[in-house]
């Protein structure tokens, strides 16, 4: 193990941003289950020939880069503290799957602990990759993703700055505390509010079961591919044709969907290392209609949902209460979709390419508040539709069918439009 040493770098302390507070405001939901770390890992490949001491010297830099890897929450996290001295452990491992458990067999204890934690992955003795265990406080998906980028290009390129112009966390906390921001996120809630007024009731008896969830995962070189020429015709993306798809398949009725918000909306926010993501609420109408307009009215209830999806995350809870008041129903959040493919997407499928989809059941975990969670997942050759469903929504042997009965809605309406029906859903 090598301890790398900081010192001389930027203290400073501030309020959380937006992203911090939902990623600590579920965390709080979500402590009793063990079973769901709520880190994310990404592997980074280290170029032919390079030493060791290169490795540790590019995650240094990195580190100092970033101030988002040298930030704690103490004190109830009601702020966050970015430290300009401290240490970081590199661990040595002999494979990818030993450094993953190692680096995920504690959760971060974020009061005291940098959100970053690192593995050298090397044979013979001469490393092959760095495999990095992330807090969500500390990064989201996207965030991840540019630290693979700048990892890759240090390590590549050793003499590169250890200085960096990019916003900071602590000062995009600032910008999030100016008065037109403030203004926005109560525009945003407003929103939100008018999205749960009409909003399907959570049906009776809908409390899932803490022993009854199972996790599937499909995999598919056909439906990416589908889902991508479908958002082409209809002039919008893979993302919302997954979600309509999602719609569709749950049934004919009114959906209001979670989805994850990219919400970086300027250069400066998209080069910020830290966690943005936030949940948008997606409402979702299913007649006997054809596919595409199902997925254009997903677009234009995606665009919107997109505008307001920066607000005060603590809001949420009390706003749903409000809002069950009011209107003597609780509504129906229990859907999520997180869309994680990276951006490089699958190749197309060809009269060689292997197109049979394939099931699996996985390891399921628990997560409060929902009844069924679907993670999108690529490895560069296919899609991966993942998921976790509680058996009080969906019992365990219709859910390989709700994901088939998704990828081949998707990839017929590829082939030409598709009447959608009027069923009666899962």
């Amino acid at each position: 193990m090598t301890l790398l040493t900081f010192d001389g770098l930027r203290t400073a302390r501030g309020p959380l941003t937006l992203g911090q507070r939902i990623v600590l405001e579920s965390l709080s939901q979500r402590s009793a289950d063990t079973d769901y770390t709520y880190n994310i890992d990404r592997l980074v490949p280290v170029p032919p020939g390079t030493d060791l001491d290169v490795v540790c010297d590019a995650v240094h830099a990195l580190v100092c880069r970033h101030e988002t890897l040298r930030t704690r929450f103490p004190g109830g996290a009601r702020e966050q503290v970015v430290d300009g001295a401290g240490t970081l452990a590199v661990r040595e491992c002999g494979s990818i799957a030993e450094a993953r458990s190692v680096l995920a067999t504690e959760p971060f204890d974020v009061a005291t602990e940098w959100g970053i934690r690192v593995a050298v992955v090397s044979r013979r003795d001469r490393p092959r990759s760095v495999v990095l265990c992330l807090s969500h406080l500390a990064v989201d998906a996207w965030a991840a993703n540019l630290l693979v980028d700048d990892l890759s290009a240090l390590l590549r390129a050793p003499e590169r700055t250890r200085a960096t112009t990019a916003r900071q966390p602590v000062d995009q906390a600032g910008t999030e505390t100016a008065p037109d921001s403030l203004a926005r996120q109560a525009d945003a809630l407003a929103h939100v509010r008018e999205v749960l007024l009409a909003a399907p009731a959570e049906p009776p008896g809908a409390t899932s079961d803490p022993d009854a969830w199972q996790l599937g995962e499909l995999r598919s070189g056909v439906v990416d591919p589908a889902a991508r020429a479908v958002a082409a015709r209809c002039r919008t993306t893979a993302a919302v044709v997954y979600l309509a798809a999602v719609a569709v398949t749950l049934g004919a009725g009114r959906h209001v969907l979670k989805a994850i918000s990219h919400n970086r909306m300027t250069p400066a926010e998209t080069a910020c290392v830290a966690p943005f993501a936030m949940d948008m609420f997606v409402p979702v109408e299913v007649s006997g209609e054809t596919f595409e307009a199902v997925v254009a009215r997903t677009w234009e209830n995606y665009r919107r949902a997109a505008r307001h999806s920066r607000y005060d995350p603590a809001a949420v809870r009390p706003l749903v209460a409000e809002v069950t008041a009011d209107r003597g129903t609780r509504p129906d959040l229990s859907v999520l979709v997180n869309d994680l493919r990276a951006s490089a997407r699958p190749r197309a499928a060809t009269a060689t390419s292997p197109v049979a989809s394939t099931f699996r059941w996985g390891e399921p975990f628990r997560l409060p508040g929902l009844t069924r969670y679907l993670a999108l997942t690529d490895d560069g050759d296919a899609v991966t539709l993942s998921l976790l469903a509680n058996g009080v929504a969906l019992p365990r042997e219709r859910l390989p069918a709700f994901l088939h009965r998704m990828e081949g809605l998707i990839v017929a309406a590829a082939d030409g439009d598709t009447t959608v029906g009027a069923g009666s859903g899962w």
